[in-house]
């Protein structure tokens, strides 16, 4: 087992981190760039900029920070739309020895007063000044601000060299800060990369909020010399083009994502792409073949968590064969599957590096979270006869009916299929006798569709007890914040 080893560092207000000694994740940053000063780092639109040109933009923009009150230690909230200035901030922020709190572009300003509170921010960096707040203007374009947030508080680090903290929630509206340190993000990093394989040859073509995935897709492909070209708009045409006028290797999308390229109807292909990831959610079965069809590549799932990195990657033949898993582990990580039942299948535990150092609020040190140095994922699955995990769902959703245990995942996937379904949620609801009941909210494609039709479309691709009992037709599903997962637990009546 691999564990980073904690230090605790007193930090005089005009010193910068890497003035210090201790691990800065802006050294992956400078390697690169004595390596390939001129290289382009990363390009928006018409905008690029080299691997030299960001590293002086970071150190412009660390100074700037530090006039305006930014200290080694605090906590900054990070609430921005994608863009190189984005990259930019946030290596600033850990180059002056600030933590790092991205914040969804989407959030609603009640859930930034909690996130404010909860994390005992100190600063917040945002498109406007905060009203109310002590706020300075940092960037001319895109405008940015940052401010200083006026609070009680004092964060405390608890002696470690914390460069990140993000969100993650449950199936509940429940949800904690995962903390990690400088070294930590660099083992999980330099971990993933021995899968990924990404090198100075590659183009990643990058489509995903860099709030929910930065550091083993954007801090990985700046480490290794590769070229990230920001695509704001993902539509299918406008989307293969540009991955052809710049010669993408790498694609890092959702399934939605795949699903549109999957749909186009051009001959358009894609001959210079090497490797097709597939993240956020499970791989539905449609998607993974229609696209293979497309562009006769196959999609590459991987088991992604916050709190741990990337565990495992499905690559090559065993992306086709057997589309469904997340792979084999990694090198370095180990799996195991607890009190498995008759089919092997049970809640899925790792071990390996790069893995978080604390929960925050309340703060959970990593000692206290590991068993026997396992973190218990909260996942439910099986690892094959050739070592391929394979996920079912997770054990929070999972619905006990009558003994049964149903995967609310599973129904969806059938669900979501049927031409008339946009999205679905399956949830399980308390019963007397049966513990629990299936039940289902839909939003539909077109309002005038029949539910009639849904119920048997289920009872043909599911078994009679994974029926839902009741299928109600709603404008939205219910998500939890910040994160927008899926709220399982059963809606109101």
């Amino acid at each position: 087992m691999h564990l980073t080893g904690s230090l605790t560092v007193s930090y005089p207000a005009s010193f910068c981190a890497v003035c210090l000694g201790v691990m800065n994740l802006i050294e992956l940053l400078q390697n690169t760039a004595d390596q390939c000063p001129q290289k382009a780092a990363l390009i928006d639109g018409t905008e690029e900029i080299s691997y030299t040109g960001l590293l002086d933009q970071v150190s412009e923009l660390a100074a700037q920070l530090q006039e305006l009150g930014a200290r080694p230690g605090i906590r900054v909230g990070l609430w921005l739309p994608n863009s190189i200035l984005y990259v930019a901030l946030t290596f600033a922020l850990w180059k002056i020895g600030a933590v790092v709190v991205p914040v969804p572009e989407e959030c609603s300003e009640e859930e930034i007063e909690e996130i404010l509170r909860s994390m005992e921010l100190q600063g917040l960096v945002s498109r406007s000044p905060r009203p109310g707040e002590e706020s300075a203007k940092i960037s001319e374009r895109p405008e940015c601000y940052f401010a200083r947030i006026k609070q009680a508080w004092q964060a405390d680090n608890h002696g470690l060299n914390l460069a990140f903290i993000r969100f993650t929630s449950g199936t509940t509206s429940a949800r904690k800060g995962v903390a990690l340190c400088h070294e930590t993000i660099r083992d999980r990093v330099m971990a993933a990369n021995r899968a990924l394989g990404i090198t100075q040859e590659d183009t990643v073509m990058w489509c995903l909020p860099m709030s929910h995935h930065f550091l083993i897709t954007i801090v990985l492909y700046l480490a290794h010399g590769a070229t990230t070209v920001l695509a704001r708009h993902v539509v299918a045409r406008s989307f293969l083009e540009a991955t052809n006028r710049h010669q993408g290797t790498v694609l890092y999308a959702a399934p939605f994502h795949y699903s549109l390229l999957a749909r186009d109807a051009s001959d358009v292909a894609l001959p210079s792409v090497r490797l097709a990831v597939s993240t956020t959610c499970a791989l539905p079965q449609d998607v993974a073949e229609d696209f293979r069809e497309r562009f006769k590549l196959p999609l590459a799932q991987g088991l992604g968590i916050i709190e741990l990195g990337l565990v495992a990657l499905n690559t090559g033949d065993a992306a086709v064969a057997k589309w469904d898993s997340v792979g084999r582990p990694l090198c370095g990580f180990q799996v195991t599957i607890l009190n498995a039942d008759e089919h092997g299948r049970g809640e899925v535990a790792v071990r390996g590096p790069g893995f978080l150092d604390a929960y925050v609020a309340p703060w959970i040190p990593r000692e206290q979270l590991l068993k026997e140095g396992w973190f218990v994922t909260g996942d439910i699955g099986h690892i094959d006869a050739e070592g391929y995990l394979i996920l079912a769902g997770r054990k929070t959703a999972v619905i006990n009916l009558a003994g049964r245990k149903v995967f609310p995942e599973e129904i969806e996937s059938v669900l979501n299929r049927h031409p008339d379904v946009r999205e679905s949620r399956v949830y399980g609801r308390v019963h007397p006798h049966l513990g629990e009941v299936v039940e289902a909210e839909i939003v539909l494609e077109r309002a005038e569709a029949s539910l009639d039709s849904l119920r048997e479309f289920c009872r043909t691709h599911l078994a009679s007890f994974k029926v839902p009992t009741r299928l109600q037709a709603v404008s939205s599903l219910p998500r939890t914040p910040v994160t927008g997962k899926i709220r399982r637990e059963a809606a109101v009546a």
